[in-house]
């Protein structure tokens, strides 16, 4: 009987992974390693002490480290709008087990002090205890991947310190660890004791949990400290747009621009927004509009496709604001492009503190390969272990507006694990019954490096040869029965069609799809790399015999004739990258102009007038 593929929610706590439950199962995993931390972009002054109030909903920077203006750097917080659910406002301050370098902070199953997330020295010296001086914040136990541990012996726990006159660190605020991942709720801090109301305070807040992953996860978000304020003080005069927006494609998160060009209005979503949270308690609702637009970058149009506006509640929390990108213009030229999503909202709000979190964008590539993630991993997922028996394989299926073809695939390895494992990677065609064929039609193997240059999070592996692919096909990894976990990353924040992940064990391929009980909620990142795109099918022998290209060899940078009529070309390496195309201008005239080429071999690809193709050898010489 197939096996369907089933995402796992338990976790054991002794190796901080998910357990296996039979062999056919791809297992889910928190991360053990993520790329470093980027740095917030500098500060160009930084006061030495702050001073009231303090504020920080961290939408105001990119995902990273925190802003130096108002936090140490290095105590492995991460910034970020991919961890929490429901968040207050569009960005988080998420504290797990796992350094500011990305790397686990202990071995297996070591329970311990993880992430610190520490204030700038604020200057409280001119208060008094009567001035009702409260640090407030919006808490969350738990991620977008699961529920950290339940508290034991060894505290799974979020904690606030605050230091004192005597420069020790003082616990003023714990909290165990619920075993479930929580909604995010407020929490309000009295700073009201005269060993706090010094020229040099600081607060931090801290995590205790598992160190060899991020599981034991906790965010924090909209962090305020004044005056004049109650236990009760939840609400602010600021409206803010909190889920991260989608991708401006249906089916993809990045896109080949010769597939996207092919069928532009259906590769469109017809459904992309964020929701909204009111933080004004009222009583009486707040009107607001809004505005979305898509640029096209660089240097292209940028078009409106969404106004709209509504009265908010008091206390209202993620209402929808949603649109169409499909009325938006992105012109079908031949070169890479980017689509810039951008929504406002119109709140008539004056305060440069929570001027930032009225916006959200979203940036969607159209350039040379296909992708259901983000580039950022969440979790990872690994083939069953197994200590004999046949190879493994997970595989994602890729549905194409025209003929392609695949000179590289794309994976994010979780180097903790997978760091020096052979794999191989493959191409299937389709067997007709929407699964791969039995045998790749191209395979590569490949040992997974065990360290990456910084900044890099994904190797690419090229095939012999590019890979011609039409209609569908698969992409994926393979590997030997073995007893070790081998992790790729798992972006939990995009998913892949149902249906469209696929497992092969035993020899038999089964299919995720929406009869699974419990269906994959994120995609695997696994990326095909058009080397060229095939617009049509190969000229009959006797046809291709007629044209020629001369001198043959070529100088390295000069003009080839050619003798034939033809629409357009295009001129390949060996690997099938394309090396040059015609311009516009140029297309169909007897000459080639080309720009100066490293000596070698190399590929014409000439369109016939009838849609068909020609290839013919051309040898580039040395300078």
């Amino acid at each position: 009987m197939t096996r369907f593929l089933r995402f796992l929610p338990a976790v054991l706590v002794a190796l901080s992974l998910l357990p296996r439950v039979g062999f056919g199962q791809v297992l889910v995993h928190p991360l053990g390693t993520e790329p470093a931390h980027r740095a917030a972009p500098a500060p160009a002054r930084r006061a030495a002490v702050l001073a009231l109030p303090f504020f920080d909903d961290f939408s105001s920077q990119p995902e990273g480290q925190p802003d130096a203006r108002r936090w140490e750097t290095s105590g492995g917080t991460l910034i970020n709008n991919r961890y929490p659910r429901r968040p207050p406002t569009k960005n988080v301050a998420t504290l797990d087990g796992l350094d500011a370098q990305g790397k686990a902070r202990g071995p297996v199953s070591f329970i311990g002090e993880g992430d610190l997330l520490t204030s700038q020295p604020l200057d409280l010296s001119a208060l008094r205890t009567t001035d009702n001086v409260y640090l407030s914040f919006f808490w969350q136990a738990g991620s977008i991947f699961g529920p950290p541990a339940p508290s034991g012996s060894r505290p799974i726990a979020l904690y606030v310190d605050f230091l004192s006159q005597s420069n020790q660190w003082e616990q003023v605020w714990q909290l165990r660890s619920p075993g479930d991942t929580t909604v995010f709720r407020f929490q309000a801090l009295p700073v009201n004791q005269a060993q706090f109301l010094h020229a040099g305070f600081r607060f931090r807040f801290r995590m205790n949990g598992v160190l060899y992953n991020n599981r034991d996860a906790w965010s924090v978000d909209y962090v305020r400290l004044d005056r004049n304020r109650t236990a009760t003080d939840s609400t602010f005069r600021d409206i803010a747009v909190s889920r991260a927006l989608p991708s401006a494609l249906k089916r993809y998160t990045a896109l080949p621009v010769a597939q996207f060009n092919q069928n532009a209005a259906q590769e469109l979503t017809d459904r992309t927004g964020t929701t909204v949270n009111n933080f004004d308690i009222g009583p009486a609702p707040t009107p607001i509009s809004w505005t979305g637009t898509l640029a096209v970058l660089p240097g292209g149009p940028t078009s409106q496709f969404l106004t709209g506006g509504r009265s908010l509640d008091a206390n209202a929390r993620q209402l929808p604001v949603t649109g169409s990108v499909r009325t938006a213009t992105v012109p079908l030229t031949t070169t890479p492009k980017f689509l810039r999503q951008r929504l406002t909202l119109l709140t008539n709000e004056t305060n440069p503190l929570t001027q930032p979190n009225d916006t959200i964008s979203r940036v969607t590539p159209l350039t040379d390969y296909f992708a259901y993630d983000d580039g950022t991993a969440e979790a990872s997922v690994s083939l069953p272990t197994a200590s004999t028996g046949p190879a493994s394989y997970l595989a994602l299926r890729f549905d194409l507006n025209q003929p392609d073809q695949i000179r590289a695939l794309r994976l994010y390895p979780v180097l903790a694990t997978a760091g020096g494992r052979a794999i191989t990677l493959n191409i299937w065609d389709d067997d007709g019954t929407g699964k791969p064929t039995a045998r790749p039609k191209a395979t590569k193997a490949y040992t997974v490096p065990t360290t990456l240059p910084e900044g890099q999070a994904f190797v690419e592996v090229a095939f012999d040869a590019p890979v011609p692919v039409s209609n569908r096909f698969y992409a994926g990894y393979g590997q030997a029965a073995t007893p070790q976990f081998v992790e790729f990353g798992l972006d939990l924040n995009n998913a892949s069609p149902p249906g469209y992940l696929l497992l092969n064990a035993l020899d038999t391929w089964s299919i995720n799809n929406t009869a699974t009980p419990t269906r994959p909620a994120g995609a695997l990142m696994l990326r095909p790399v058009t080397g060229s795109t095939v617009t049509g099918t190969a000229a009959p022998a006797e046809v291709a015999a007629t044209y020629l290209l001369y001198p043959n060899p070529a100088p390295a940078q000069g003009r080839v004739r050619v003798q034939g009529r033809y629409v357009s070309a295009t001129v390949l390496d060996a690997l099938g990258r394309v090396a040059w195309e015609q311009p516009t201008g140029q297309q169909g005239q007897a000459e080639l102009v080309l720009p100066a080429l490293p000596a070698g071999l190399y590929f014409v690809r000439l369109i016939l007038p009838g849609g068909q193709l020609v290839t013919k050898r051309l040898s580039v010489l040395a300078p």
